[in-house]
């Protein structure tokens, strides 16, 4: 904040807060994740309350995820990946699967979340031949 006005840091910080459930938090719950706090897990166990199935749903689909990518970076030799509305990063990620298979693989996650984006930030690299990048827009 030298000018007086929050860094593009700061503010994506002020935006996140942690007393409300936020879904990509409670979807990690679910996925088993520890970027969650008490308010998304009450939200979540309150949500399998009408939806029981919901952490084998929400595990289900990361499975045809990891499924989906491997097949598609193998077989179709497909390299560039552009995952839309990515949510938290847990494990076997877009961008671990698609590298695994081919290293140099590009992928781009695109959200307008604060929180994932901190996350992303954080959490998503890239293997040395690849390349992993986050956007940070709105679909719409």
């Amino acid at each position: 904040m030298a000018d007086g006005h929050p860094t593009p840091d700061q503010d994506a910080l002020s935006k996140i807060d942690t007393t409300v459930p936020h879904s990509a938090r409670i979807w990690n719950y679910w996925m088993g994740g520890k970027d969650n706090y008490e308010v998304d897990r009450a939200a979540g166990d309150a949500y399998r309350e009408v939806a029981p199935n919901i952490e084998t749903m929400a595990r289900a689909s990361r499975d045809y995820l990891i499924r989906t990518v491997t097949l598609v970076t193998g077989e179709l030799g497909i390299r560039q990946f552009l995952d839309i509305g990515t949510g938290l990063p847990s494990y076997d990620n877009t961008h671990q699967v698609a590298q695994r298979v081919a290293p140099e693989s590009r992928i781009v996650y695109v959200d307008n979340d604060p929180l994932v984006l901190r996350h992303a930030q954080a959490l998503l690299t890239s293997t040395p031949e690849g390349v992993t990048n986050y956007i940070d827009a709105d679909l719409h």
